[in-house]
C-alpha cells in the first residue's frame, strides 16, 4: 500500500509558516497544487476547491538573488530546490527513501527558510 500523507494538512503547515517567512523578507508565491484529476499536462491550481484529485501542494520564494521552491507529493516525498546567484542549486528528494510524515515536513519548512538566511 502507498504511503500517503494529507495535503491539506500539509498545506496548513505551510500555511502558518508563510507569515514568518514574509517577515524575514522572503517574498511568498501563492500555495498550487497539483491535479491529477485532469487531463496531461496537469495543472496547477491556487484554489484548492477546485481539484478533482491533489497530488502535490507547493510554494515558490525568493529573497534578493535568491530562489526555491518546496513541493510535497502525496507519497511523503517532497522536491526541495534552492538556488542563489552565488552558490551552486541545492535539489533535494526528501522522503524518497523514508516517507514524511508531517512532523518531518513541518521540519522541512523550517529548514527551507534557513536556507534564505544563509545565502
Amino acid at each position: 500500500m502507498e504511503n500517503r500523507i494529507d495535503l491539506d494538512e500539509a498545506a496548513g503547515l505551510l500555511v502558518r509558516h508563510i507569515p514568518f517567512w514574509q517577515t524575514a523578507g522572503i517574498v511568498v508565491d501563492p500555495v498550487t497544487w497539483r491535479d491529477v484529476g485532469e487531463p496531461w499536462p496537469y495543472p496547477l491550481k491556487v484554489d484548492r476547491a477546485t481539484l478533482i484529485d491533489a497530488d502535490s501542494v507547493g510554494i515558490r520564494t525568493k529573497k534578493g538573488g535568491q530562489e526555491g521552491q518546496l513541493v510535497l507529493y502525496r507519497g511523503g516525498w517532497a522536491d526541495l530546490e534552492y538556488w542563489s546567484s552565488s552558490d551552486e542549486p541545492l535539489v533535494e528528494a526528501p522522503g524518497t527513501d523514508n516517507p514524511l510524515t508531517l512532523d518531518d515536513f513541518d521540519r522541512l519548512l523550517y529548514r527551507f527558510a534557513a536556507l534564505f538566511d544563509e545565502g
